[in-house]
């Protein structure tokens, strides 16, 4: 394929974007800002909540728009190109399971990040994303907010937990995707709502195909768009799946594995 047929560059955040650090290298900045100033649309798609994708985005110095919430939000400037939410049973039966194990709930719900109480793992997740998280009543909210639920639920335990709490959830057959980010962490986004499926929604809204897509990722949640998009790569770093999804694997967010893709499959567009 022609490297100048890629219109929309789709990049993950944590382990993609950023290196193991959480920090943006030099390296991925500039290769971003090169791949914008050659007619390349950015998109950072992330598990994120808005708020901790913001200054990434500030950071990189480009405008585009954001899927966050694992694809549960699309934004692009002040409009919203998706607004999927969990259904009230999804968000408690989560709710119900995550109490039962004792693994961390943090809820997602526009701006908010909400949890029962602060533990280790919140924490953890501020110093990851910079952002802190709000205490609430969660059964309480969630009955509020009935059928107009969160964007997105995350799961965070040992591996051993999530692996014995994710084929009980499967089980209930409720509308949502449970997919992993990180070994000790499941996301739970409303069924049909998942990266893959934001890509096809910016392609329609910039007028391009999947052929015209380059992405990047590196764990199972990142696999479906890897698949979808015309070229998919995985990074050095990568899950089993997401490497299994890719055409292609890159070096690792250690070893700036975004910007030699970018480089590598985009061309500076002559003037």
């Amino acid at each position: 394929m022609n490297q100048q047929q890629y219109r929309l560059l789709c990049m993950d955040i944590d382990g993609t974007l950023l290196n193991s650090a959480h920090k943006l290298p030099l390296a991925n900045r500039e290769a971003v800002q090169f791949a914008a100033k050659n007619g390349v649309t950015i998109c950072l798609m992330s598990a994120r909540p808005p708020r901790a994708v913001f200054p990434i985005r500030d950071a990189l110095g480009v405008d585009g728009p954001l899927v966050c919430c694992g694809g549960g939000l699309i934004l692009s400037g002040e409009n919203r190109l998706a607004d999927s939410r969990l259904t009230r049973a999804c968000a408690q039966a989560v709710l119900q399971e995550t109490q039962a194990r004792g693994i961390h709930l943090s809820v997602y719900r526009d701006l908010d990040w909400l949890i029962a109480a602060e533990d280790e793992w919140s924490r953890a997740e501020a110093q990851i994303t910079g952002v802190q998280p709000t205490v609430a009543p969660l059964e309480t909210l969630f009955a509020d907010w009935g059928d107009a639920s969160a964007h997105k639920l995350l799961c965070m335990g040992e591996k051993s937990q999530i692996d014995e709490m994710l084929p009980v959830l499967e089980a209930k057959h409720l509308p949502m995707t449970l997919v992993r980010s990180k070994n000790e962490y499941l996301e739970v986004v409303p069924a049909g709502a998942g990266k893959n499926t934001a890509m096809h929604v910016l392609c329609d809204s910039l007028h391009i195909s999947p052929n015209e897509v380059m992405a990047l990722g590196d764990h199972d949640i990142d696999a479906p768009l890897l698949r979808a998009a015309g070229l998919g790569i995985a990074m050095g770093n990568a899950s089993a799946e997401a490497r299994a999804a890719a055409d292609e694997v890159t070096d690792s967010c250690d070893e700036d594995g975004v910007a030699h893709a970018i480089y590598r499959h985009i061309e500076e567009v002559q003037a």
